[in-house]
């Protein structure tokens, strides 16, 4: 076990790591690993290892081979996250005598360049002390205060959870009859959609692992797309990454059965990760940052949506989603929204960042929920507490699938999405219907109608929960709000 430091948010931060061929043939001996952390982080990364090995093309800043051997690993107890430190080290807003001094006195190469002044460099060592290297120079710079940031790049290995693969009402989230569930828990869209259903002007960013943009009910809302992990000149998801397409879905989807929420607005697609093939998607913090000042600075996204998150905090992102929330919009700000996590524990990184609107997940019975809630998910829990500011329906949500056999099912479309993933987009979608109304209101101008507009959960008693960000979403009156604002 080695422990590292590096800054982040202006504080020093410790990251715990162990090699991860060390973990893996304690596992093999049968023996007992230190700590729990360890223990997943080994068995989550026995099949993303070797995934990793020889496919390094998946990142686009990733330009060395790992090995088992040199792995170190880290995980987050509650997330499920595995973060794996490299040899690289991102730097943000670095003159050009800084970069000279970084080569000079410490060998290290730029590998690359990103948007905003953000860089990537690579120690002149590999393996566990090219990574040391890279925590080492990290610090020095952001103690020389001459940089915005400077850190380690990471890359993540970032759990989804199962879905049902049953049958559901493809339109409780946006209008609940109580059949099955309390009549109106709900996000009220069909009283939103009286005043509008969106406008073509308004752009949302999907940030996720790709989107199927050639999707039916997608393909006449994209109005932008890239692709960090491959390179592509489009947004498509390689095998059966259907997740993104999945929240696009339940932001833009024009389908008459399965509709979205913001059906007439328009969708940036941004593909940041992809999956292993074992449960994780897996993603790195450069080309994720690069991936968001792409959406506000050249997609010119007004809303971006983050159905994703865990792992330690870095200031590359933070710093990527600050520049979009006071630059992007011409300076009235992009409205952010990530997912709370579905674990039941504390809510993820980026979701806790104060800028961003971190959502949770709420059911049919309009409960926030757990593994005991009512509609029998028992596998999983909205992450809550601080960082969280409200929630939307996540339980078993109609949206969009790939186009043909691949994604989740054989169809076009899927029943039982769900997860704090599922949550997200309802979110976005609200603050895209927004815009369409009120224009000029501002990020944090929305951010607050959003979250003071929504409908208080009640306990079994009747009574209002106290439980922070215990409230559910409500479109209809958050529309109401911003239209007395304008």
């Amino acid at each position: 076990m080695t422990t590292f430091k590096y800054f982040a948010a202006g504080r020093l931060r410790l990251l715990r790591v162990a090699p991860l061929g060390a973990l893996l043939r304690a596992a093999a001996r049968g023996g007992r690993a230190p700590d729990a952390g360890e223990a997943l982080a080994g068995l989550a990364l026995d099949l993303v290892g070797k995934a990793l090995a020889g496919q390094t093309e998946w990142f686009g800043s990733l330009l060395y081979a790992l090995s088992e051997a040199d792995m170190l690993v880290e995980s987050d107890l509650f997330s499920g996250a595995v973060t794996l430190p490299t040899e690289t080290v991102v730097v943000d807003g670095a003159t050009g005598s800084e970069l000279r001094w970084m080569r000079d006195r410490h060998g290290f190469d730029i590998v690359r360049e990103g948007r905003q002044g953000k860089v990537l460099l690579r120690a002149p060592q590999g393996g566990a002390a090219g990574v040391a290297a890279a925590f080492d120079l990290g610090e020095k710079l952001t103690r020389r205060g001459h940089v915005g940031s400077a850190h380690p790049n990471f890359v993540r290995a970032l759990p989804h959870i199962s879905r049902p693969q049953a049958a559901a009402d493809h339109r409780w989230n946006l209008q609940n009859d109580g059949v099955e569930g309390l009549y109106g828990a709900d996000v009220h869209a069909l009283a939103a959609w009286t005043i509008t259903r969106g406008r073509r002007d308004i752009r949302v960013a999907v940030v996720d692992e790709g989107v199927d943009t050639q999707h039916p009910s997608l393909a006449p809302a994209v109005v932008a797309e890239l692709d960090v992990v491959g390179g592509k000149p489009n947004a498509l998801p390689d095998g059966d990454d259907a997740h993104g397409t999945a929240c696009a879905g339940i932001i833009v989807s024009r389908d008459a059965e399965v509709t979205g929420l913001a059906p007439e607005s328009s969708l940036v697609a941004a593909r940041i990760a992809r999956g292993d093939g074992a449960g994780h998607w897996i993603l790195d913090d450069f080309d994720t940052a690069d991936a968001i000042d792409w959406c506000w600075e050249e997609a010119r996204a007004d809303v971006l949506s983050n159905s994703w998150g865990g792992g330690p905090p870095t200031d590359v992102i933070t710093r990527a989603f600050e520049r979009a929330r006071t630059r992007g919009r011409g300076g009235k700000g992009c409205v952010i929204v990530a997912a709370a996590g579905n674990d039941q524990g504390p809510v993820n990184f980026p979701a806790r960042l104060p800028a961003v609107i971190g959502v949770g997940a709420s059911n049919p019975w309009d409960e926030m929920k757990t593994r005991t809630s009512k509609d029998g998910e028992s596998w999983w829990g909205s992450n809550h507490g601080p960082g969280l500011d409200l929630l939307a329906p996540a339980v078993r949500i109609g949206t969009t699938d790939i186009h043909g056999p691949r994604g989740y099912g054989s169809d076009d479309f899927v029943p039982d999405f769900n997860g704090t993933s599922a949550a997200t987009p309802h979110v976005a979608a609200a603050a895209a219907l927004i815009l369409a109304v009120a224009p000029a209101l501002t990020a944090q101008k929305i951010r607050d109608i959003i979250i003071d507009t929504a409908d208080p959960l009640r306990t079994a008693s009747g009574r209002r929960s106290q439980r922070a960000g215990a409230r559910r979403l409500n479109t209809y009156a958050a529309l109401r709000a911003a239209m007395r604002a304008a």
